[in-house]
């Protein structure tokens, strides 16, 4: 059975076994490892509403951020209580949720607003989407996983060809943080599913 076979089978009797209220499951992973393209997939496959974590990205000064360590900015890079708040707790109740997104065109702020609305199954993809705040939300904890060499072309093309052998500050702060949370936080072997990001 492929990988998105397995995760397709595993939401399939969650959903199967829910009495009320949606199921809720977190796609985490690093960088680049492919979560925001199996979110897509299996809304497709299993209708089910996606919530990305980019939106939720924390409006804060580029100095206050450059201020964070990278375990402070495992809790301050995204707002993870307005995620909770304004996303999972009423699409879990099977109610819309409505919030306003970070504006990555301009570099800060909330620019517009979405409203998602509630469904059976409900996918938040990105990192830090199963931190253990999160945890009363989240039934399943699933982490998308990529050999590093692949990952980092990956995030090569993202940047249109920067050379990430010489990441920028931005991406050092981001990786040390990411670092501390898998490391340490949200190890590999708390998730209920591992899929590989290739597939």
């Amino acid at each position: 059975m492929g990988e998105f076979e397995e995760l397709r089978r595993v939401l399939t009797e969650a959903m199967s076994r829910r009495q009320e209220g949606a199921v809720v499951v977190a796609l985490d992973g690093r960088s680049g490892v492919g979560k925001s393209t199996l979110a897509a997939a299996v809304a497709r496959d299993l209708g089910a509403a996606v919530v990305h974590g980019d939106d939720f990205y924390r409006d804060m000064s580029d100095a206050d951020r450059r201020a964070l360590s990278p375990a402070e900015g495992v809790d301050r890079y995204f707002d993870w209580e307005r995620l909770r708040d304004e996303a999972l707790i009423p699409l879990r109740e099977r109610r819309a949720a409505s919030f306003r997104c970070f504006d990555w065109a301009v570099g800060h702020g909330l620019g517009e607003g979405m409203t998602i609305e509630p469904c059976d199954l409900v996918i938040v993809e990105g990192v830090y989407s199963a931190r253990p705040e999160l945890e009363p939300l989240i039934d399943l904890r699933v982490l998308v996983a990529l050999d590093e060499i692949e990952r980092g072309q990956r995030l090569d093309r993202r940047a249109g060809g920067t050379d990430r052998h010489a990441p920028s500050a931005w991406d050092a702060r981001w990786d040390a943080a990411e670092r501390v949370y898998f490391d340490t936080i949200r190890p590999e072997h708390e998730f209920d599913l591992v899929i590989d990001g290739q597939a």
